[in-house]
């Protein structure tokens, strides 16, 4: 099964500069979940091997920690901010923060408020 999706940025101000960046994969990972106030390294099912993201974002409504593997010593530790989504897409100027193949996640929330975080992820398997 193949999945599309795209990704939309626009600015305006007196212009408007608008753009949409289209992916596709055959794989699709989607995930919703709450973190309670005051929860540290809560281990939340999502997985990925980053070699196959074609386009990642993460959105939290709070401030919350992510670490990927190990809640110790983690792979990589990723300050979400509320409402700032982490975006990340082959073709970007910058490097996917997720370097490592996530075989856990752990997410921490000490903002006051529950947050509810939101991951959408399209992948391609093939070569």
């Amino acid at each position: 099964m193949s999945f599309s999706g795209s990704l939309q940025h626009k600015l305006s101000s007196d212009h408007l500069v608008e753009v949409a960046n289209a992916f596709t994969g055959d794989l699709r990972t989607s995930v919703e979940f709450t973190i309670a106030d005051s929860v540290t390294d809560q281990l939340v099912n999502f997985t990925a091997d980053v070699s196959l993201i074609k386009a990642i974002i993460i959105l939290s409504t709070q401030d919350v920690t992510l670490k990927t593997n190990d809640s110790g010593a983690p792979a990589e530790t990723i300050v979400l901010l509320a409402d700032n989504p982490l975006v990340w897409y082959e073709g970007s100027y910058y490097t996917n923060l997720l370097a490592t193949d996530i075989t856990k996640s752990y997410f921490s929330n000490a903002s006051g408020s529950t947050a509810t975080v939101k991951i959408l992820m399209i992948m391609d398997s093939t070569p």
